[in-house]
């Protein structure tokens, strides 16, 4: 008989909930706190809402780990209706506080569901990515082990990485060291941050910096072609690319055309910006994600 599945999620995974293909899915809400006013996800607070404010007014903005009640009641609901479930959350290297909650609920339920919890090390549309990897194996398999060692090599695999014009909203954030928030804006150039699952211990990576676009562009896929010849890779399994405020703008066109030159690759997603990243990356950022495996 086949195992039923649930697949947990947070909202920060840089595709829009239809794109997952699983219909077994449950979603959590980071809360995100403006000028000390706790907002979550919905049709009103969405990316575009806090970008628009962002530009409008001078806010200040954080997230917070998931809610460990929010957690228990998806549990608790799902107990005794499936067999196992599989919670894909955002990097430990990113938010120790919310992998840690997500330990204690794991280990609370160990004797009631199994509960695996997939650090994928990323963010946004890293998470996205794989957390699609994933539905796309339990399409096909139901063997726990297997899953696990395949969703660890995907980890591994998948690499993205972060055109942002301000670093600023990511050193208010606590993502990255003050001294590199300055990189930008001093030398307005467009800085190229990643996190590379190869490293992901080191977290959030300085990779190259472009004076336009088109250069920041082209250090993304100089990157991901030596993650290719290092891994000797062909052919990337899945790429996730977004834009946090539109994605017609012309850089991401952009980078949708030097992927299709320069790349051979199964699956091109265009991803869906989320409320809480917009936290992160602030206005004018885009993004590429990329599963060799």
């Amino acid at each position: 008989m086949k195992k039923k599945i649930l697949v947990i999620i947070g909202d920060n995974l840089g595709i829009a909930n239809d794109q997952i293909g699983y219909k077994d899915v449950a979603f959590m809400k980071f809360p995100v706190m403006i000028n000390d006013e706790e907002f979550k996800e919905s049709e009103e607070y969405t990316a575009a809402y806090l970008i628009e404010r962002f530009k409008k007014e001078k806010i200040t903005a954080h997230t917070q780990a998931l809610l460990k009640g929010d957690l228990i009641k998806i549990v608790e609901a799902a107990k005794d209706n499936y067999d196992v479930i599989f919670h894909v959350m955002m990097g430990s290297n990113m938010s120790a506080a919310t992998f840690q909650m997500c330990e204690q609920v794991r280990k609370g339920y160990k004797d009631i569901i199994p509960i695996i919890n997939i650090d994928t090390k990323q963010v946004i549309s890293g998470v996205g990515s794989i957390l699609i990897r994933l539905t796309d194996i339990l399409k096909t398999s139901d063997d726990i082990a297997e899953i696990t060692a395949k969703i660890t090599e995907i980890t591994t695999n998948t690499f993205t990485y972060l055109c942002l014009p301000d670093l600023g909203f990511l050193q208010r954030g606590g993502r990255i060291g003050k001294a590199k928030s300055l990189l930008g804006s001093i030398l307005k150039i467009i800085p190229v941050v990643g996190l590379l699952g190869d490293e992901a211990d080191l977290g959030m990576l300085p990779i190259g910096k472009g004076r336009t676009k088109q250069a920041a562009n082209r250090v993304i896929i100089e990157n991901i072609k030596q993650k290719m010849q290092k891994y000797k890779i062909e052919t990337v399994k899945q790429i996730v690319i977004m834009h946090m405020e539109n994605n017609d703008f012309p850089e991401l066109k952009d980078l949708e055309v030097q992927i299709k030159r320069e790349l051979k690759f199964e699956k091109l997603i265009i991803g869906h910006p989320r409320f809480c990243e917009a936290v992160h990356t602030g206005p004018g950022a885009w993004i590429a994600s990329f599963s060799l495996k």
